[in-house]
């Protein structure tokens, strides 16, 4: 019997029977949580999660050459293969000499770095064997569990990009897994550019000019040129200044500034167009400056994704108002444009709600991860149920209109 015949299990059921079984994930939680892992160290993450696969008799549990664990958690058929995935790095830094890092428990909260963004959703994975066995879900396709490393900012889905690159068998369907926030979903990927533009002075006396002692007055001179370009509404295109960086000391100019920026577009090709209008400005102030200012690019996205009809998204919009909890429907930028570029109908999810988000004081909320977790498990049941359905209807994933090969 195919998934969409059987027994599909109530959103809201789960959340009740999830809180009677709310010591394994926040076990796993509070042991990942205290494990540092910046991305390209994830390696103590990687191990732990490898040994909750190996407890749980899971099949094919490995850890790949790029240091990606996986595992399968096999299904009753095994015709199709679905992916759940939740990166293992967090976005702070950690001290080289603290080997653990501290988690609080409140009654009603966990307080520490990186719970939410994302060790929340790498707890889920570790949980969901234990889970679907204590509720008698039974898939027809295979669970493919992956961890994956070297996720963020420059590392731009290294670890990702290389598991789907050589896993061997074909991925029907992804689910990717993320501690923030509770009614997220994401179904398409707009086009992005992350930038890192770097101003350096020049101190010879010969080239000496007023504002070339001084990166910050150049690096003001690029941001105010970058916020004079024409940006369109529609489709929607935006420039977010992320982060300035420059000097030391109160009496000395600084000799170098650094910038860090991304550009977000609905339209294909109109992010590429930006970087090029961004490149040529920075050469324009180069030379009236007699500075060196460069530019370089962390992570590219290309615009795609499935479309808000596709049943996925249809049944997870259901799973939510279900459980009371309203859909936030928007685009990724993080993992599952990945999974997009390959041509794989996926979605990302959130669990819960955060105050504090990527500070040392982070903190999520427990109860509402159960109406989180029951989203993930009755999603899980809903698409196993229409892969069937999709293939033999022929409904792939759609791009975006117009989206050619090598457009950003």
């Amino acid at each position: 019997m195919s998934r969409a015949s059987a027994h599909l299990h109530s959103p809201v059921d789960l959340r009740e029977e999830l809180r009677e079984g709310r010591e394994v994930v926040l076990a796993n939680a509070l042991m990942l949580g205290e494990i540092p892992a910046p991305s390209g160290q994830e390696e103590a993450r990687v191990r732990f999660l490898a040994g909750r696969f190996s407890q749980s008799s899971l099949q094919d549990i490995s850890i790949d050459e790029e240091g990606n664990v996986q595992a399968i958690v096999p299904g009753q058929t095994g015709q199709h293969n679905i992916l759940v995935t939740a990166r293992t790095d967090t976005h702070l830094p950690i001290d080289p000499d603290q080997r653990r890092i501290t988690i609080n428990v409140g009654p009603d909260h966990l307080l520490g770095p990186g719970l939410a963004d994302n060790t929340l959703g790498l707890s889920i994975l570790a949980s969901l064997p234990e889970l679907l066995k204590r509720l008698g879900i039974a898939l027809d396709a295979n669970l493919i569990l992956l961890g994956h490393v070297k996720s963020l900012g420059s590392c731009d889905q290294t670890g990702l990009r290389f598991f789907l690159e050589h896993f061997p068998r074909p991925i029907h369907a992804g689910l990717v897994v993320e501690g923030i926030s509770l009614g997220r979903l994401n179904h398409f990927c707009n086009g992005m550019v992350q930038a890192e533009i770097t101003c350096r002075v020049h101190q010879d006396p010969a080239q000496r000019w007023e504002a070339s002692e001084n990166a910050i007055i150049i690096m003001h001179r690029t941001i105010r040129r970058i916020l004079e370009i024409p940006i369109p509404q529609e489709p929607r295109t935006s420039v977010i200044i992320g982060s300035v960086r420059a000097g030391r000391t109160f009496n000395r100019p600084p000799e170098m500034a650094l910038l860090r920026l991304e550009i977000r577009s609905e339209e294909p090709g109109r992010a590429r167009d930006l970087r090029f209008e961004i490149a040529r400005i920075l050469d324009e102030i180069s030379a009236e400056t007699a500075s060196e200012c460069s530019i370089e690019f962390p992570a590219l996205r290309k615009p795609g994704g499935i479309p808000f009809s596709h049943p996925f998204v249809t049944a997870a919009r259901e799973a939510l108002l279900e459980l009371g909890v309203k859909p936030v429907v928007g685009p990724s930028y993080s993992d599952l444009s990945t999974l997009v570029s390959r041509d794989i109908p996926a979605l990302t999810v959130g669990l819960t709600t955060v105050t504090n988000l990527n500070e040392p004081g982070e903190q999520i909320e427990i109860e509402p991860i159960f109406s989180g977790l029951a989203q993930v498990l009755a999603l899980l049941e809903r698409m196993d149920g229409l892969l069937d359905q999709l293939e033999n209807g022929g409904q792939r994933i759609e791009k975006s209109p117009g989206l050619r090969p090598g457009l950003l």
